[in-house]
């Protein structure tokens, strides 16, 4: 009896018959317990220390434009960051407001008003980067049309390329009643990146699909500030790309056009700006692409007169205040530029 309640291995020695078996199954139930655990309590700690979210509106400028803060953007999901519509303060020492729709300025009359109106699209220098609402060349150039019974509406963004260009028209275009839309954009899509624009804006996305319920976990958090310290960094030789290449440069142009003309917008480009202070003419493929493209699909290209990069004075540096970015003054003569030759196409 004794013997049939025991088990033999193969060397003889007997086994209790209570003995546990771990089988796969348990195996994994095991682990699976023991990471929980392991999660649970180290989340618990987390908690109890506190881990703050990552602030991504700084963390997207400074991996894709500049290293700069800017306290009236916020993340966008699609746009990467836009201005934080309501926004009103200061910012280098000048006012900026930004209107419901998002864009710098007073809010646009509704609809289309009781009149035409213009929408310039650009960078910063459309915008009106280190100047004050009224000095842009988007509300001088309102002030000079006014007569026409033209409203002017500013929806240039620090920073953004044609990608994020085509973006914004496909987002303000169903609401925001537009007749002429003018383009000077160019100067951000060559810079360059370790992803471009478009690989960004994937990656963007599908870090969005889990970002809601994700940012919740103190685990994550950390996880997240790990990657962020050490996957944003600067681009080397070897892995620098631009954002948008030449060849995704035509195509958003292309797309830009598409979109205007769908919905009844005149599409105008700008030529490309920028300071000549004594150097050399300054040579960017990027404004043989804009001509090439306005010449091939019956898009108006406008001169930026003593502010361009090709028609520029030796020195036009009174008008800027850096290499790109117009003063009051470049301010004005962009403003004047648009509103006569925009008259002369008949355009407004």
């Amino acid at each position: 009896m004794a013997a049939a309640a025991r088990g033999y291995d193969a060397g003889g020695l007997s086994t209790p018959a209570s003995e546990v078996r771990f089988t796969v199954g348990r195996s994994i139930f095991l682990s699976a317990t023991i990471v929980t655990a392991v999660f649970l309590l180290a989340e618990g700690a987390l908690r109890a220390l506190g881990v703050g979210r990552p602030v991504r509106p700084r963390l997207l400028l400074r991996a894709m434009d500049v290293d700069i803060e800017f306290p009236f953007m916020q993340p966008d999901p699609t746009l990467f960051w836009a201005p934080r519509p309501g926004w009103s303060g200061e910012f280098l020492g000048h006012d900026v407001h930004i209107n419901r729709l998002g864009l710098r300025g007073p809010e646009p009359a509704p609809g289309r008003g009781r009149g035409r109106r213009l929408v310039t699209f650009g960078d910063s220098i459309t915008f009106g980067y280190g100047v004050g609402d009224a000095d842009t060349y988007a509300h001088q150039a309102g002030r000079l049309l006014a007569a026409r019974g033209v409203e002017a509406v500013n929806a240039g963004v620090t920073g953004y390329t044609s990608h994020q260009v085509l973006g914004l028209l496909r987002r303000l275009a169903p609401d925001l009643g537009m007749d002429v839309a003018t383009f000077c954009i160019g100067w951000n899509d060559g810079t360059q990146r370790v992803v471009d624009d478009r690989e960004f804006a994937r990656r963007l996305g599908l870090a969005m699909a889990v970002e809601g319920w994700a940012d919740r976990l103190y685990l994550y958090r950390l996880m997240k500030r790990a990657y962020l310290r050490t996957a944003l960094v600067e681009p080397t030789p070897q892995t620098r790309k631009p954002r948008v290449s030449l060849e995704q440069y035509r195509e958003n142009l292309e797309a830009i056009v598409r979109e205007c003309r769908a919905r009844g917008i005149r599409p105008v480009f700008v030529a490309l700006p920028r300071r000549r202070q004594g150097e050399p003419r300054f040579h960017t493929p990027y404004m043989d692409a804009l001509k090439e493209l306005g010449a091939r699909l019956d898009v108006p290209v406008l001169g930026a007169g003593v502010l361009g990069v090709e028609t520029g004075p030796e020195d036009n540096a009174e008008h800027f205040i850096d290499s790109l970015h117009f003063s009051p003054s470049g301010h004005r003569i962009m403003a004047e530029e648009l509103a006569r030759q925009l008259a002369g196409l008949g355009a407004l």
